[in-house]
């Protein structure tokens, strides 16, 4: 199980061009028969952190139509942040403060933004610097939900309060920041001042464990969220199926066939984590240039099967922190990153 995201763990980032995501089966190359000229790129987003050592942990049986098993020594460890565009990083920092989020203090203001979501996870928002940068081109909205969990219900009715407190003030009135309490699910629905949707609520037993380590991130410890347990993806008609076996066979994931279509890809600390991918009528897979952090296992045979498939990816926005080309500069990086999940990944290879 993690204790906190390894500041030596290589990541390896996906920005939100969609495509599908598979496990890394073995250690060795992809074979010839991998060719880019008979995959279908959808557009998706992903970064792939990576941590040594992480102990193997069960995950209950649940409700599916179909699950593949995750592959020893590989597969999802964390989802550890998304990072969205925002207008206003005053306005970001009071809407993830109200959620029960801490900001990372060891940062300067001047410096992007890094919420802390419980003891592992985050939420990033660019420096005031670069919100002229990015101001034409407008805040970035997550293609699905976010899910946020409580410790307990008088911890997610705090959040309610304070959330309705942020509605009445001036700053926020012209926002899309909208609070609707579920009396019958005991959960709070919510879109957020950039037209985020969220849904709050408490966690499980099991969740409480994965997501609340012995030891976090330095800052986290006022947070009064547990953490993000899950993002659903909207993707094409069609795209959820071949996303799940992307990250199955490419990144060593454990996926489970939802109802409707839908895929997850499952993961986390005591694999309480996910990743849903959910088809929907209209969605495109554009890029939108959106992006969640991940940190995966083998980390280096996940970005051999990347390289090897042309999908590696350097983001001139982020060149001061990673252009990892090559393996080596992904070790020294500790990172790397790519943006298209792509369909066409043959399975049992």
């Amino acid at each position: 199980m993690i204790a906190a995201p390894a500041a030596a763990a290589p990541a390896a980032t996906a920005l939100l061009t969609w495509t599908a995501a598979a496990a890394p089966l073995s250690r060795k190359g992809p074979t010839a028969a991998w060719s880019t000229a008979s995959a279908r790129t959808i557009p998706l987003i992903a970064l792939a952190a990576w941590c040594s050592r992480h102990r193997q942990c069960k995950r209950p049986h649940m409700a599916a139509v179909a699950t593949r098993s995750l592959v020893k020594d590989s597969g999802l460890l964390l989802i550890e942040h998304l990072n969205l565009n925002v207008s206003s990083t005053p306005v970001a920092l009071e809407f993830y403060e109200a959620l029960g989020c801490r900001r990372d203090a060891r940062r300067p203001m001047t410096k992007t933004l890094h919420s802390n979501c419980g003891a592992l996870t985050q939420f990033h928002t660019p420096s005031p610097e670069n919100e002229a940068f990015i101001a034409g081109a407008g805040p970035q909205q997550w293609r699905g939900c976010i899910e946020l969990r409580y410790a307990d219900v008088s911890q997610l009715r705090a959040a309610e309060e304070r959330l309705r407190r942020l509605q009445e003030q001036e700053h926020f009135r012209d926002t899309c920041l909208a609070v609707e309490w579920q009396e019958d699910l005991q959960e709070l629905r919510l879109r957020g001042p950039y037209g985020n949707s969220f849904r709050l609520s408490v966690a499980t037993e099991e969740l409480a464990a994965g997501l609340r380590p012995g030891t976090g991130r330095p800052g986290s410890e006022g947070c009064q969220v547990l953490g993000m347990a899950a993002l659903t993806l909207q993707v094409p008609v069609g795209a959820a199926a071949p996303g799940a076996n992307f990250y199955a066979e490419m990144l060593g994931c454990a996926v489970e066939e939802r109802p409707n279509g839908a895929w997850a890809v499952l993961g986390g600390p005591m694999q309480v984590q996910e990743l849903l991918l959910e088809e929907q009528e209209g969605c495109t897979g554009k890029e939108l240039g959106e992006h969640m952090a991940i940190y995966v296992r083998d980390f280096d045979a996940c970005f051999e099967r990347l390289l090897a498939r042309g999908l590696i990816w350097v983001n001139p926005r982020f060149v001061h922190l990673d252009k990892s080309t090559t393996l080596e500069e992904a070790q020294h990086y500790s990172c790397f990153r790519f943006k298209d999940v792509v369909a066409g990944v043959p399975t049992g290879t």
